[in-house]
Order: structure tokens, then sequence, then C-alpha cells
């Protein structure tokens, strides 16, 4: 019975489901209109229309009982689907991890939180069925991959927040803009202030330094995949004082020759990619063209601990800066003969290649 009802309800209209008693008001002559009297001495007119308001109030008091409206959330707060992990990152650095209501599945930071919250979509690919599950009353995005998606979510009447935030100097305004959406307006001031101090005081430690390191960034072990001066990493390599070897080009992220990089012959290759190798110059020093390089020769060839932080342009941009300088004074100092000093900063990883590739796939998006 409820499901006929539903079905009928979305033709009804409110006259059809209201009766209105001017609508037998008189007749055609302006006299009262008078119902006739059978046999019976039950006026007809009367008797139908009783009848049909009857039959309207048992169908709204049925229609008030069975269809009942979506659920709702139990309380007025945001809830929040992230399709970005630099914007996950955000929201939680401003004590509002609890208003996340989705996320991606690269979201791993702050790993106290992020578990608690369901996956709704890849980064940049958020999932229509699974996001509209997690009723979000805002979803937030920097880059989507299919731009239409937005309208579409729109026609759900669910609002879409575009959040820039892909370079170096856009972080403390994404952290203003989520800050005022999320009613940590204070909390947001205090974090992007204090970015932008460290920002300002790197790029003056950086005006001050003499030579740079050639270092050529790769995001993947078995294609030359790098980034040109716009991209985020680059930005940041350069504050931490190395020059990138593909900064003359502006395109983010694209993919180069081996005989490109040969000429090229960077001081320094920086694995921006996960590896399973304690020292991963061993990546590189069987392979033909790749063990002509300078930089595989005397071995150096690094990565970082903790790539996230270096590939993600959000709160923690100045841990990354912190490790790329790091790494770069580390290399300044090494034996320029002999055994190179250990690699501190590149513990061996274990992931298996579905987690590279999904790696690399956020850091080139």
């Amino acid at each position: 019975m409820c499901g006929m009802l539903h079905q009928k309800r979305d033709c009804a209209t409110p006259a059809e489901t209201t009766m209105g008693p001017s609508s037998h008001i008189s007749g055609s002559d302006g006299s009262p209109n008078r119902p006739r009297t059978p046999r019976g001495g039950v006026p007809t007119g009367a008797c139908f229309a009783n009848g049909r308001a009857c039959v309207a109030t048992g169908l709204i008091l049925l229609l008030s009982g069975c269809a009942r409206p979506a659920p709702q959330p139990d309380d007025s707060r945001l809830r929040l689907v992230s399709t970005a992990p630099n914007l996950t990152e955000i929201v939680c650095a401003l004590g509002a991890g609890d208003l996340l209501a989705g996320r991606t599945e690269s979201c791993d930071y702050p790993p106290e939180i992020v578990p608690r919250v369901p996956v709704t979509g890849g980064f940049g690919t958020p999932y229509l069925e699974p996001l509209l599950a997690a009723r979000p009353t805002h979803v937030l995005e920097t880059v989507l991959a299919d731009p239409d998606f937005a309208r579409r979510l729109g026609a759900l009447h669910i609002p879409v927040v575009h959040v820039p935030c892909t370079r170096l100097d856009e972080i403390p305004g994404a952290i203003l803009q989520l800050g005022g959406l999320t009613g940590r307006a204070a909390e947001a001031q205090r974090l992007a202030g204090a970015i932008r101090d460290g920002i300002g005081a790197a790029r003056a430690d950086n005006a001050a330094r003499g030579q740079r390191p050639r270092v050529l960034l790769l995001f993947a072990p078995d294609t030359p995949i790098t980034a040109g001066r716009n991209a985020f990493v680059s930005e940041l390599l350069e504050l931490a004082g190395g020059d990138n070897v593909a900064g003359s080009l502006i395109i983010d992220y694209y993919h180069v020759s081996l005989e490109w990089v040969i000429t090229q012959d960077p001081d320094i290759l920086l694995c921006l990619f996960e590896t399973r190798a304690r020292d991963p110059y061993t990546l590189f020093e069987p392979q033909t063209g790749w063990s002509a390089l300078s930089a595989v020769r005397q071995r150096r060839v690094y990565t970082v601990a903790d790539l996230s932080t270096v590939s993600r342009p959000g709160p923690r941009v100045l841990a990354g800066l912190a490790q790329l300088k790091a790494l770069l004074a580390r290399d300044e100092a090494r034996p320029r003969l002999g055994v190179p000093l250990p690699d501190v900063t590149a513990p061996a990883h274990s992931d298996t290649n579905a987690q590279m590739h999904s790696r690399t796939n956020e850091l080139t998006h």
C-alpha cells in the first residue's frame, strides 16, 4: 500500500489532495448549488463531496505515515566529503576532523582520524553512490578529473566547494578558506600565519645560498616522469636550495626520455616513489644509460622518509621543506670520494606495486 501511495504522490497536485470548500459554492447563475435528494432522502451531492473529503483525508494520513523523508543527520553540523588528501589534512589540522563524512582512497593522514572516515572515491575521482550515501552538506575539491561531476552534484543540491591548493603560495589561503567554512577561523589564522612565516624565512635563507645542486625529480622507478617549475614539489625543492633540472619547462608533470636525462646529467636523483631498496641508487646502477649518470656513479640518489609531506601542498609543508633541506645538507657534507654517508631518511618500504602506482598517481595528478 505504501509503495503504491509513493508512486501516486509524485503525480498529485495540491488541488488533488486538498478539498477547497469554494469549489462548490455557486452555480452558473450565481445561485447556491442545491444538492439533489434521492429517494433515500440523502443529498447525492453532499454524499459525493463527503466521500471525496474522507478519501482525501485518509490519503493524507496514510502518506504522512508511509512517505517518511530520507534519514537526516542527527544535528545541523557540516558533513564534508574531501576529494583530495591535502584537503583532508587541512580539515584535520584545524581540529575539524569530526566533520569529515567521506575521503579518498589516498588519504592516509592523520592516521588516528582517517581510518574512521568512509572512502567515497579516489583522488579527484569521487564515486557517486558512496558519496551520496555519506549525505554530505559540502564536497571539497581542488582538482576534479571530471569537471562535469560538480554540475551533477549541483543538480542534486549538494554544494561543491573549490579550494585552490596546488601551489606553495596557495596553502595559507586554502587553510583560511576551510577555517571559515568549518568555523575554525582562529585556528586557521594561526596555522596559515606559521606557514607564511616559515616560507618567508626559507626564502630569505635561500637568497643568500651560493652554489645549488642540480636535481632531477623522479616519480616512477621504470618510467622517467619528472616535474616542471610550477609543480608544488619543484617549488619546494627550489625553496630548500636545489635547482630543478627541468625547471625551464612550465608543464607540471611529464614524461622525459632517457636521452634527455643523460644530456642533463643531474648532480642528484631524487626518487619520489616508494622503494623497497635501502639504497635507491641500486635501482639505477644496473641499468644501461642510467649507470652513466654522475649521480648514479657517485651514489647521489636519494629519497625521503615521508613522501606525502613533499608531495601534498598542505599543513605539513614545513615538515616537507625540512626534509629536503636536511637531504641537501647531508649531500653537501658527504665525502666526494669513497663511501657516501648513510642515508638515514630512506627506510626500506614493503609497499605493493598497487600502492606504488597509487602514490605515483597522487603525485602527478
